[in-house]
């Protein structure tokens, strides 16, 4: 003979279903850290880009005319990289000139580069481009270039071209460069 017990009784007597009804509610604990971590490394990549860079000088180096190679009024070439000198803007060379009188300009300012560097004690200081956070070296930051000052015997090249009139002062702010003005 077979014994009938009620549902009710069976619900309270019976742990096997308590537990069942008390695992489906409860998750397990390592899905809970592994949720934290993954909106704290969010948090850590996206406030690193708000932190504020570092705008002092990077790497200091005395050189002389022959390490160098110049490519236009505002870009040399040292030591395997290339410079985009910073504070002043020259004249465009090369397929981006605007007009004819732009390129002459360009020609001009790139010859009185050369000359300018051709004597005297030369020093560049790397100092840190204005780009977006993490495109520095990039083509999306100065096509790749990193930036500079050169100075010849302590002064700025860029502002002996700015006062013979061959450049432009050229001020960028901390992420970003404001419009070239016409040389045309």
């Amino acid at each position: 003979m077979v014994k009938v017990i009620p549902l009710k009784a069976r619900m309270q007597s019976s742990s096997g279903i308590r537990a069942l009804r008390m695992s489906r509610g409860r998750k397990p604990k390592w899905r809970r850290y592994v949720s934290i971590w993954l909106v704290a490394m969010a948090a850590l990549i996206i406030g690193g880009a708000y932190v504020p860079k570092v705008t002092g000088p990077r790497s200091v180096a005395t050189t002389t005319a022959t390490d160098l190679r110049v490519i236009d009024g505002d870009t040399i070439y040292f030591k395997g990289n290339t410079y985009r000198l910073v504070g002043f803007d020259t004249p465009e060379t090369n397929w981006r000139a605007k007009c004819d009188s732009e390129r002459e300009l360009g020609l001009r300012a790139t010859a009185r580069f050369r000359a300018l560097i051709s004597s005297g004690n030369l020093t560049l200081q790397e100092v840190r481009c204005s780009c977006a956070p993490g495109t520095v070296g990039t083509r999306f930051c100065n096509f790749g270039r990193l930036c500079g000052i050169l100075r010849r015997n302590g002064e700025n090249v860029g502002d002996i071209l700015i006062r013979e009139g061959l450049a432009n002062p050229f001020y960028c702010g901390e992420f970003r460069c404001p419009r070239r003005l016409g040389w045309c």
